[in-house]
């Protein structure tokens, strides 16, 4: 019985050990772990954060959005959030929210340590289960000097589960964007339930013949509950896309393509 309790309170101890950390890093901790790229010879540029998915960022790995934006006069900072909490990426971890304060403690080290950044100027950018983190942001930035210009979600949500705290009514437009071929979000009817969000300032856009994944530069597979799911790129797509970004940013911003 004592040898079947040690063995019990080993396995404990393991699996807290592989849980994440808080769902909110202080910005004197987090600073290692957001990658800054300010597009050279502009004055102020405003900013948009980027929230990782389920897989993580590679500390060297460059999100396709950072150099489309950079070469619009946009700054960008993409976050590590699995790395931060001592984690590879964030396999084996259920869906609740565990990093949605993350684009708040960017926002803050932008304001105490990018000069160069008009911090009061930022939209969020989240990536399948980051899309489910930045759909979820809104009260994080209760208190601070503005709120987000905008809130772009791309495949958002785990199996059958996707929400938002943005109001319908807010001042903060939100776009969901979803490839209708996403069979990750077939399943469960994930899509389904990001679709029923729209109405009011959330708009949900799909994306003809996409997939999960479309806007990476990559394409395979991954496998939960022993059934695989694909993610593959699409030009079309990513063009959708990126119009819709731009036709959301730009006015509210004044800039110019």
């Amino acid at each position: 019985m004592r040898l079947l309790l040690k063995l019990s309170l080993v396995v404990v101890a393991v699996l807290a050990g592989s849980l994440p950390g808080p769902a909110s890093a202080k910005p004197e901790d987090f600073r290692a772990f957001v990658q800054w790229f300010v597009p050279a010879g502009v004055q102020k540029p405003p900013l948009v954060i980027l929230i990782e998915g389920s897989g993580g960022t590679r500390p060297n790995a460059r999100n396709a959005w950072v150099d489309w934006l950079n070469a619009r006069g946009i700054a960008v900072a993409q976050v590590r959030s699995a790395a931060a909490r001592g984690r590879a990426d964030w396999s084996g971890v259920g869906c609740s929210l565990q990093y949605n304060g993350d684009a708040r403690d960017v926002l803050d080290l932008a304001r105490a340590e990018q000069p160069a950044i008009d911090s009061t100027r930022f939209a969020l950018m989240g990536f399948s289960r980051g899309g489910t983190e930045v759909l979820n942001s809104a009260r994080t930035f209760r208190g601070a000097p503005a709120g987000p210009t905008a809130v772009f979600a791309f495949y958002p949500g785990c199996a059958g589960s996707c929400t938002t705290d943005y109001a319908k009514d807010g001042p903060t437009p939100v776009q969901i964007l979803y490839g209708d071929a996403d069979d990750w979000g077939q399943y469960q009817d994930t899509f389904g339930q990001c679709r029923r969000l729209a109405g009011g300032r959330i708009a949900f856009h799909v994306m003809p013949g996409a997939h999960h994944g479309f806007d990476n530069r990559s394409s395979g597979s991954f496998t939960v509950a022993s059934r695989p799911f694909r993610y593959q790129p699409s030009a079309e797509a990513t063009a959708q896309a990126q119009a819709i970004v731009w036709q959301t940013l730009a006015p509210a911003w004044g800039l110019r393509n």
